[in-house]
């Protein structure tokens, strides 16, 4: 999050978007102030990997999904894009908050990771949105992987699972702190 400070408010809040929600980078880019849920402090994101047709060939309604983020974060979008306001006139709430186009947003990504000292992989969108899944499943009261799965907009855990590989140094902190619990 350090890594961010140099960058334009309305890029941070993106990667904020990203870091708090565990969206994918194109689902951020959809995102518009009717989707900023202020009461329940949540974001509602289309989700992108869903199947456009059924079975038997059929088109397919989209479908969305609710993300708990923050507090801090509906207070900062609010800030930035007058979330409140714009609901309270109920115009424009339909409107993506970011204009950037999807390689944009890579790089956008690309830079503030490489400035964190973040490279390889991880150094990605799809790798925030893997450390999203793996903070949360080895937070303190960690999630069930079937709130994860919604959250992340998965319709089969087994995909959720393929994000919490926890390699490495991840993996032996674990460990160490099985031991020591």
């Amino acid at each position: 999050m350090a890594a961010l400070d140099e960058e334009r408010p309305i890029d941070r809040l993106f990667c904020h978007v990203l870091h708090y929600s565990g969206c994918r980078p194109s689902e951020a880019l959809e995102l518009t102030p009717g989707r900023i849920l202020i009461e329940e402090r949540a974001l509602v994101f289309r989700s992108l990997k869903k199947r456009k047709k059924d079975a038997r060939g059929r088109i397919k309604q989209p479908q969305y999904r609710t993300v708990p983020v923050p507090e801090i974060l509906i207070e900062s979008l609010d800030l930035v894009y007058g979330i409140r306001a714009l609901h309270k006139k109920e115009k424009g709430i339909d409107i993506p908050l970011w204009t950037m186009s999807r390689p944009t947003a890579y790089r956008l990504v690309k830079r503030v990771m490489t400035r964190a000292g973040i490279v390889g992989k991880q150094a990605t969108g799809k790798g925030l949105r893997h450390g999203f899944g793996v903070a949360m499943m080895t937070a303190k009261k960690p999630l069930p992987i079937h709130v994860l799965s919604q959250l992340m907009g998965h319709t089969d855990t087994k995909t959720t699972e393929i994000y919490l590989q926890v390699v490495g140094e991840e993996k032996r902190q674990m460990v160490s702190d099985a031991w020591e619990g």
